[in-house]
């Protein structure tokens, strides 16, 4: 079996491990944007894993490639149609969901250059009718859901999207991962050595956010509750149109790391306690996975969310759960912590991440998918 990923998202080297995971059971091409932006996430095609070459032999490459209107939804690769006629997949995987005219278009190339291939894409749209919906995103599901054979959903809020469009096909959920080799617990002295560099004392709790500074992210409920928590440090990774917000509104609470990747991020997940996120669903979005939380676990964090999308199939626990935009739920939270019941819950959650989100797991699970397992 050999598998050609569209992946419409950054392969910085702690997600490429999915795909040399995947490669043990399958042949994989990946195509990838050379250049990504997004929140805290930025790649360069010149990032990838220095250890590619050894994956190229054993079945897998990861390629980064020109994508026209890339920061767009309505993106296009031109060299796909070279990568149908010479790598000659049986199956098309298109990281999209299905209501975008990008997977419509690339489904068709696919359908017009190599019509025995079959179309896989991977859903991660759990809001049943988003705000920004135009006649053309239901004229895209209308047609994808032709043209496509099978869909991933990432949680079960978006396999439910999907029977709501009335997608006639088969859907398997199977969701985002992190890297067990990128995200791991540190030592005591390192945690410690880098939260006195940052002036943090040792009876402060310190409660972590990665990802975008953005409304969305419920960053805004979080800076309005903070300071009746004097022992309570936010520091975070990530950029966005907040900060100035939160710097102002946090003061010497709050220490911004910035965008961070690869080992600063695993250093910056390391030094903390707790792992938050806040959430908060709108009209054009709603939590999808939390990966931050994911990532967090595996470095041996507590993971307090929200209760939008997959947040509390991630926090698990009523003490480490609040109601989005609740300001009294959310102090509620942070007002017992420290947890008295923290191993506990700690052991849980890792468990929880390590059978179902790792990249092994995910692999693992993806490779029956395709109905094919070693």
């Amino acid at each position: 079996m050999k598998v050609l990923i569209v992946w419409s998202g950054a392969v910085v080297p702690a997600y490429q491990s999915f795909f040399w995971e995947l490669a043990k059971y399958m042949r994989v091409r990946v195509l990838a944007p050379h250049n990504w932006t997004h929140g805290s996430v930025a790649f360069n095609g010149a990032t990838l894993n220095k250890e590619q070459g050894k994956w190229i032999s054993r079945g897998c490459e990861i390629l980064p490639v020109r994508y026209l209107f890339e920061k767009s939804s309505h993106y296009f690769v031109p060299e796909l149609a070279i990568h149908l006629l010479s790598f000659r997949p049986t199956h098309l995987y298109i990281m999209d969901e299905i209501d975008r005219p990008a997977l419509l278009w690339h489904s068709l190339l696919a359908k017009l250059i190599r019509p025995s291939v079959k179309i896989i894409c991977y859903a991660l749209q759990n809001l049943p009718k988003p705000t920004y919906y135009k006649w053309h995103h239901w004229v895209s599901i209308r047609a994808n859901s032709i043209l496509v054979s099978k869909i991933i959903a990432a949680s079960e809020e978006a396999k439910q999207v999907l029977k709501l469009h009335a997608y006639p096909g088969a859907t398997t959920v199977i969701p985002l991962w992190a890297s067990e080799s990128h995200f791991f617990p540190g030592t005591v002295s390192a945690k410690t050595e880098y939260r006195n560099a940052l002036g943090i004392k040792d009876s402060e709790i310190v409660l972590l956010f990665s990802g975008s500074l953005v409304e969305a992210k419920g960053l805004l409920l979080l800076m309005s509750v903070l300071p009746r928590f004097p022992q309570i440090r936010l520091m975070t990774a990530g950029n966005g149109p907040l900060e100035a917000t939160l710097r102002q509104g946090l003061g010497t609470q709050w220490i911004h790391r910035g965008g961070l990747s690869g080992e600063d991020l695993r250093c910056f997940y390391q030094s903390g306690d707790y792992i938050i996120l806040p959430s908060v669903t709108m009209g054009h979005w709603k939590e999808q996975v939390g990966r931050s939380l994911i990532e967090g676990i595996l470095c041996d964090l507590i993971a307090l969310g929200s209760d939008s999308g997959n947040i509390p199939a991630l926090t698990l626990f009523p003490e480490t759960s609040f109601a989005q935009s609740d300001v009294k739920s959310l102090s509620n939270v942070l007002r017992r912590l420290p947890l008295k019941n923290a191993e506990k819950v700690r052991e849980v959650q890792r468990k929880n991440v390590l059978d179902h989100y790792t990249d092994v797991s995910v692999a693992l699970q993806t490779s029956i998918f395709f109905g094919v397992t070693q």
